[in-house]
């Protein structure tokens, strides 16, 4: 395999807003996802997206890596039982699994693969 693209998609608590983030998704474990708010998203984009506002974490789309999933970090701090595996967020899978995350405006969300 080699890296891929992501998208990492957030809704404003209040509804107002949805924020679609390009994610550059390299091809390890142990590594973290890079992010991009205004355009492709590549291996030297920041490790973190700061949410602008109180957001949720809704939908997580991309292509298996050799990672097989992710952790979310906060602020740097690993967010225990927020994970994801890669197989079940597949940009092809019409029933890939959604998720509501609560993501406090200020925060800086990361992902580190597994």
């Amino acid at each position: 395999m080699a890296a891929t693209a992501s998208t990492f998609v957030f809704v404003a608590l209040d509804g107002s807003e949805t924020y679609a983030i390009d994610a550059y998704v390299p091809d390890a474990v142990a590594t973290n996802i890079t992010f991009n708010a205004s355009g492709l998203a590549a291996s030297t984009s920041e490790k973190y997206w700061q949410a602008p506002k109180d957001v949720y974490l809704v939908d997580i789309t991309g292509k298996a890596p050799t990672a097989v999933g992710g952790i979310l970090q906060f602020t740097g701090a690993t967010q225990s039982g927020h994970t994801f595996r890669w197989a079940n967020q597949l940009d092809t899978l019409a029933t890939r699994m959604k998720h509501k995350v609560l993501i406090r405006g200020g925060t800086q969300f990361g992902v580190l693969q597994f």
